[in-house]
């Protein structure tokens, strides 16, 4: 039941941040955001990825800062990890019909975390930084009123992380094409900014 309500509860949440303009208006302002949590016998993961806000500047292009964050657990492997990624986003909406449009945005963030890992069989806490570029599609379907949905359909990123521990290896990750970490879906609605 417990794991019902947490569920429940990051849907609801997801319903309430995800909010991004559909059709995009020059002046207005777009606020959206991801909420994700996944648990197994092992451990879990809850995650925003990311949650950011931006300025139309045209009535289809927008730059803004988004924010998000990771927080995973191991008990089987004895490991934790926190991390954090903040930098500036840049999207650009093609509308294809009265209905559809495609959505591309382009990520440049600053990473910062720490881990707790068990290394030798000696526990190590340590920490790192680095950077992530992200380049990604998404296809809208307009629903009324401003509402849309809204589906990340494939990614192109690289992410470099640099330890200040040497028990925690530098490491580099590089993500192309479609697979389960790459698609999402999210619910969006306009914000307008009166004149």
């Amino acid at each position: 039941m417990k794991n019902l309500k947490t569920f429940l509860g990051c849907c609801i949440a997801i319903a309430c941040f995800t909010i991004q303009s559909a059709y995009a208006q020059k002046g207005g302002i777009m606020v959206y955001g991801s909420l994700n949590y996944h648990e197994t016998t092992a451990g879990h993961q809850f995650s925003a990825a990311p949650l950011g806000a931006a300025y139309f500047f045209t009535d289809n292009m927008n730059v803004g800062l988004n924010y998000g964050f990771n927080s995973s657990k191991n008990k089987a492997l004895d490991f934790t990890d926190h991390s954090h990624e903040v930098g500036p986003f840049y999207s650009n909406t093609w509308p294809l019909s009265e209905h559809f449009m495609l959505i591309g945005q382009v990520d440049v963030h600053y990473l910062w975390g720490d881990q707790h890992v068990n290394s030798n069989g000696a526990m190590v806490d340590g920490k790192y930084n680095g950077y992530l570029f992200r380049v990604y599609p998404l296809v809208g379907i307009a629903l009324g009123k401003g509402w849309a949905l809204k589906a990340k359909i494939a990614e192109l990123s690289y992410k470099k992380t640099n330890s200040k521990d040497p028990a925690i290896p530098n490491d580099h990750e590089v993500i192309t094409g479609i697979n389960g970490s790459t698609v999402g879906l999210g619910l969006s609605k306009n914000l307008f900014v009166k004149n």
